[in-house]
């Protein structure tokens, strides 16, 4: 979704949205970025700078930064493809390993029909920076699409994926009708071999 959908990073986005608006401390941000830099195995599945934050709070600061920030990003060339699909009667499945909470908006813009996205733990009516259940990141996407289709009875040889990143093609080997988009240097190369569309939105 991110550099798809969206021409930018959407969590990166939010990040710097909570230190404008004052709710994330510039001081505890800085320690943040500096324990992903010591530390950047961690850095998709660290979300301690919402350790501690109230859950409705969060959500509702994520409406406002979609609304603000996020929504003037979504590619008009991506939306268009939505709709597309949408016209020829398929599901439209956002799958993506940023905030569920943040990409919830996003979903209800273009009407898709389900999210995968990365769910935090709550504790206490707030949340503990934990992620929770199966992180959608590599290989993982990969298991979650086919749970998701073995429950819904989908065919995924019929079905088209998007993706920007090589770490994509655990998905697209799996998929009938794969589409790079805005592809890096390893997944356009990849594409060139395999004969998969290349797009730009």
């Amino acid at each position: 979704m991110d550099w798809t959908l969206i021409q930018s990073s959407t969590e990166r986005l939010f990040f710097r949205y909570l230190v404008r608006r004052g709710v994330l401390p510039l001081g505890r941000a800085v320690c943040y970025l500096g324990r992903l830099a010591a530390h950047p195995g961690e850095r998709f599945r660290n979300k301690t700078y919402l350790k501690g934050q109230p859950v409705d709070e969060v959500v509702r600061l994520a409406r406002e930064c979609y609304g603000e920030v996020i929504s003037s990003r979504l590619s008009l060339k991506a939306r268009a493809c939505v709709r597309d699909h949408q016209a020829r009667g398929h599901e439209i499945v956002i799958l993506t390993g940023s905030l569920s909470f943040l990409i919830q908006p996003l979903k209800e813009d273009l009407g898709a029909d389900w999210l995968i996205a990365t769910s935090l733990a709550r504790n206490d009516h707030c949340f503990t920076g934990e992620v929770t259940g199966l992180h959608p990141r590599g290989v993982n996407k990969r298991r979650l699409i086919l749970e998701h289709a073995r429950l819904r009875g989908w065919d995924l040889a019929r079905s088209y994926a998007y993706g920007d990143h090589i770490q994509d093609f655990s998905i697209f080997e799996i998929i009938g009708h794969p589409v790079a988009v805005n592809p890096g240097w390893r997944l356009k190369r990849l594409a060139r071999r395999r004969h998969w569309p290349i797009r730009y939105f």
